[in-house]
Protein backbone atom coordinates (compact mmCIF):
# COMPACT_ATOMS: atom_id res chain seq x y z
CA UNK A 1 0.00 0.00 0.00
CA UNK A 2 2.90 2.20 1.33
CA UNK A 3 4.26 1.88 -2.09
CA UNK A 4 1.56 2.77 -4.59
CA UNK A 5 1.01 5.84 -2.86
CA UNK A 6 4.99 6.57 -3.63
CA UNK A 7 4.25 5.88 -7.14
CA UNK A 8 1.38 7.88 -7.23
CA UNK A 9 2.99 10.62 -5.86
CA UNK A 10 5.52 10.40 -8.05
CA UNK A 11 3.30 10.36 -11.09
CA UNK A 12 1.88 13.29 -9.99
CA UNK A 13 4.56 15.15 -10.07
CA UNK A 14 6.15 13.99 -12.98
CA UNK A 15 2.58 14.99 -14.84
CA UNK A 16 2.89 18.25 -13.94
CA UNK A 17 2.05 18.88 -11.01
CA UNK A 18 1.51 22.50 -8.67
CA UNK A 19 5.41 22.88 -8.00
CA UNK A 20 6.54 22.53 -12.00
CA UNK A 21 8.91 25.52 -12.72
CA UNK A 22 8.39 26.89 -16.44
CA UNK A 23 11.47 25.72 -18.84
CA UNK A 24 12.26 29.05 -20.37
CA UNK A 25 10.66 32.48 -21.42
CA UNK A 26 7.49 32.59 -23.01
CA UNK A 27 7.89 33.62 -26.70
CA UNK A 28 7.54 37.13 -27.86
CA UNK A 29 4.28 37.09 -29.75
CA UNK A 30 3.88 39.85 -32.71
CA UNK A 31 1.74 42.71 -31.51
CA UNK A 32 -1.97 42.60 -33.91
CA UNK A 33 -1.01 46.15 -35.00
CA UNK A 34 1.79 48.56 -35.17
CA UNK A 35 0.48 51.66 -35.91
CA UNK A 36 2.60 54.03 -38.02
CA UNK A 37 5.49 55.96 -36.88
CA UNK A 38 3.68 58.96 -38.64
CA UNK A 39 0.22 60.55 -36.35
CA UNK A 40 -1.70 61.21 -39.18
CA UNK A 41 -4.55 59.52 -38.60
CA UNK A 42 -7.59 60.88 -36.97
CA UNK A 43 -8.84 59.87 -33.27
CA UNK A 44 -12.18 58.13 -33.67
CA UNK A 45 -13.76 60.83 -31.52
CA UNK A 46 -12.98 62.94 -34.74
CA UNK A 47 -14.27 60.35 -37.30
CA UNK A 48 -17.48 60.24 -35.48
CA UNK A 49 -17.64 64.05 -35.24
CA UNK A 50 -17.13 64.25 -39.24
CA UNK A 51 -19.01 61.51 -40.72
CA UNK A 52 -20.70 59.60 -38.30
CA UNK A 53 -22.64 61.97 -35.80
CA UNK A 54 -26.25 62.93 -36.75
CA UNK A 55 -25.97 65.72 -39.56
CA UNK A 56 -22.81 64.42 -41.35
CA UNK A 57 -22.32 62.86 -44.51
CA UNK A 58 -22.90 59.44 -42.77
CA UNK A 59 -24.88 60.26 -40.56
CA UNK A 60 -24.92 56.97 -38.53
CA UNK A 61 -26.25 58.36 -35.32
CA UNK A 62 -29.53 59.57 -37.04
CA UNK A 63 -32.68 58.71 -35.67
CA UNK A 64 -34.15 55.33 -37.46
CA UNK A 65 -30.71 55.41 -39.48
CA UNK A 66 -28.63 53.54 -36.73
CA UNK A 67 -29.69 55.99 -34.48
CA UNK A 68 -31.90 55.49 -31.75
CA UNK A 69 -35.37 55.20 -31.77
CA UNK A 70 -35.49 52.92 -34.36
CA UNK A 71 -31.88 51.92 -35.26
CA UNK A 72 -31.74 49.79 -37.92
CA UNK A 73 -29.44 46.66 -37.89
CA UNK A 74 -26.44 48.18 -35.27
CA UNK A 75 -26.98 50.90 -32.90
CA UNK A 76 -24.29 53.48 -33.33
CA UNK A 77 -25.34 56.16 -30.24
CA UNK A 78 -25.17 59.91 -29.68
CA UNK A 79 -21.52 59.58 -28.87
CA UNK A 80 -18.31 58.52 -30.08
CA UNK A 81 -18.18 56.11 -27.47
CA UNK A 82 -21.25 54.48 -27.89
CA UNK A 83 -21.15 54.53 -31.60
CA UNK A 84 -17.37 52.61 -32.01
CA UNK A 85 -18.91 49.94 -28.94
CA UNK A 86 -22.10 49.77 -31.53
CA UNK A 87 -19.58 48.98 -34.90
CA UNK A 88 -17.28 46.73 -32.67
CA UNK A 89 -20.86 44.72 -31.78
CA UNK A 90 -21.78 44.82 -35.67
CA UNK A 91 -18.31 43.59 -37.04
CA UNK A 92 -17.46 46.76 -38.67
CA UNK A 93 -14.31 46.98 -36.12
CA UNK A 94 -11.76 44.21 -35.65
CA UNK A 95 -10.40 45.35 -32.42
CA UNK A 96 -8.48 41.99 -32.32
CA UNK A 97 -6.94 42.19 -35.70
CA UNK A 98 -7.71 45.83 -36.28
CA UNK A 99 -6.11 45.45 -40.26
CA UNK A 100 -9.18 43.39 -40.84
CA UNK A 101 -11.89 46.02 -39.78
CA UNK A 102 -14.71 45.10 -42.24
CA UNK A 103 -15.32 49.10 -42.19
CA UNK A 104 -12.37 49.40 -44.25
CA UNK A 105 -12.18 46.74 -46.57
CA UNK A 106 -12.66 47.44 -50.55
CA UNK A 107 -14.83 44.62 -51.09
CA UNK A 108 -17.01 44.41 -48.30
CA UNK A 109 -17.37 47.28 -46.48
CA UNK A 110 -20.72 49.07 -46.63
CA UNK A 111 -19.42 52.22 -46.66
CA UNK A 112 -19.87 52.85 -50.54
CA UNK A 113 -16.62 56.03 -49.77
CA UNK A 114 -14.69 52.69 -49.06
CA UNK A 115 -16.22 49.65 -51.41
CA UNK A 116 -17.63 51.32 -54.40
CA UNK A 117 -20.52 48.51 -53.95
CA UNK A 118 -21.57 49.55 -50.74
CA UNK A 119 -24.81 50.97 -49.74
CA UNK A 120 -24.06 53.11 -46.94
CA UNK A 121 -25.36 55.86 -46.47
CA UNK A 122 -28.28 54.47 -47.55
CA UNK A 123 -29.61 57.93 -49.00
CA UNK A 124 -26.69 58.90 -50.79
CA UNK A 125 -24.71 57.19 -53.41
CA UNK A 126 -22.03 60.30 -53.28
CA UNK A 127 -18.54 59.14 -53.55
CA UNK A 128 -16.66 60.97 -50.07
CA UNK A 129 -12.40 60.99 -50.36
CA UNK A 130 -11.63 62.41 -47.73
CA UNK A 131 -13.87 60.43 -45.70
CA UNK A 132 -12.45 57.46 -47.07
CA UNK A 133 -8.80 58.51 -46.53
CA UNK A 134 -9.84 59.81 -42.75
CA UNK A 135 -11.29 55.78 -42.50
CA UNK A 136 -8.16 53.84 -44.04
CA UNK A 137 -5.80 56.27 -42.18
CA UNK A 138 -7.39 55.16 -38.85
CA UNK A 139 -7.46 51.45 -39.07
CA UNK A 140 -3.94 52.01 -40.28
CA UNK A 141 -2.98 53.24 -37.16
CA UNK A 142 -4.93 50.37 -35.07
CA UNK A 143 -8.34 51.87 -35.08
CA UNK A 144 -8.29 53.47 -31.74
CA UNK A 145 -11.38 54.08 -29.78
CA UNK A 146 -9.82 57.51 -29.06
Amino acid sequence: MKQSISVLALAFAACGGTDRQPTGPEPEREPACTPPADASAPAYSDLYASYFAAGTPGHCATAHCHGAPGANVWSCGDSAADCYAGMVRAGLINVTDPARSLIADPQRSPLLWVNQAGDMPFDSNAPLPAGRDAILAWVAACAPND
